[in-house]
């Protein structure tokens, strides 16, 4: 089934005739004909009767030709949306919450544009929604697959939240860790894997005290002092704001965070880069920040002592001819 053999439905049952569909559809009679007879196959129900020289349809084909309309006119409302310039945006929570809703907020008040944010569970599904066209932009960590498009953003620096009335030192040597109670979304959960492989990395088995799945719930932990757990940014400034106590680590722990595409960035994508570049530009890391030097950064789940690879722009390889 697929959208040519439902508006040709559509356009036999409005005009009563397959040669006059086959007109108003710019096609050839037997093909019509044929994409026809295929889907009522296909559903089992046979939509269209023979009447005089014309054709009718039958009870149980009114009912498919409605669906038919309806996903015609939803199909049409779609490209109306992508016409009118909307930026579907996507990420998982902590990005869309640190750099998505302000990057976002400054780009629908700038020239009135529209855009859409949208949350998703994993990194994967960003990299899914950027390649099947659900999102013209992705937030996520760098690298991203060769075959997208990436604009680095700059550097994430992670920091250790704790319950206020712990006293630990700022910075807190890494190796520390291993005797702080952490917190955890869930050992199913990437978040947790990622940390979990990087203190492994240091010869460290992370004490898990609770667990919380919602980004909100951990910090809530923190507060009321069940254990620390790791944030960023603005998100980290709040919850010292609610309560929360918080140490930089030594050495520092940092991710690249960029912003991807499927293709060239048109105009709008551009402008988006460039206010999400304003607005991560005091909670971001630039690239060649000389603090970069000592960091020991993260791809994934892996660890890296040596200074990080200067990632500005990364156009998609190019398709054989």
């Amino acid at each position: 089934m697929n959208l040519q053999q439902l508006r040709y439905l559509v356009a036999t049952a409005d005009t009563g005739t397959m040669t006059r569909a086959a007109q108003s559809a710019h096609v050839a009679q037997p093909s019509l004909s044929r994409a026809v007879r295929a889907l009522e196959d296909e559903l089992g129900v046979t939509v269209f009767e023979r009447e005089g020289r014309g054709i009718r349809v039958t009870p149980e084909g009114g009912e498919i030709v409605a669906i038919a309309r309806r996903i015609l006119a939803d199909v049409d409302r779609l490209g109306a949306v992508a016409r009118h310039g909307v930026l579907r945006v996507t990420a998982v929570v902590g990005q869309a919450r640190e750099i998505g809703s302000p990057a976002v907020a400054r780009f629908v008040t700038t020239d009135h544009r529209r855009a859409a944010l949208d949350v998703v569970d994993t990194p994967s599904h960003v990299v899914e929604r950027v390649r099947d066209g659900r999102a013209r932009v992705g937030i996520l960590d760098l690298p991203a697959p060769p075959d997208l498009h990436a604009v680095s953003l700059g550097w994430q620096e992670l920091v250790l939240l704790h319950p206020r009335d712990w006293r630990l030192d700022d910075p807190l040597d890494v190796m520390g860790l291993a005797d702080v109670p952490l917190l955890s979304p869930g050992s199913g959960d990437w978040r947790h894997a990622a940390i979990e492989d990087g203190l492994r990395s240091f010869g460290i088995r992370p004490t898990i005290a609770a667990e919380a799945k919602d980004p909100d719930l951990l910090v809530g932990l923190v507060q009321e002092g069940a254990g620390a757990w790791f944030s960023y940014g603005r998100q980290a400034q709040a919850a010292v704001d609610g309560g929360a106590g918080m140490v930089h680590l030594d050495p520092p722990l940092v991710r690249e965070i960029g912003v991807v595409t499927a293709g060239e960035p048109d105009r709008d994508i551009r402008d988006f880069i460039d206010i999400a570049s304003a607005e991560t530009e005091t909670t971001l890391w630039p690239v060649g920040d000389p603090m970069l030097d000592r960091a020991v950064w993260m791809r994934g789940s892996t660890l890296y002592t040596t200074p990080p690879p200067a990632t500005t722009v990364r156009p998609p390889p190019l398709t054989p001819a």
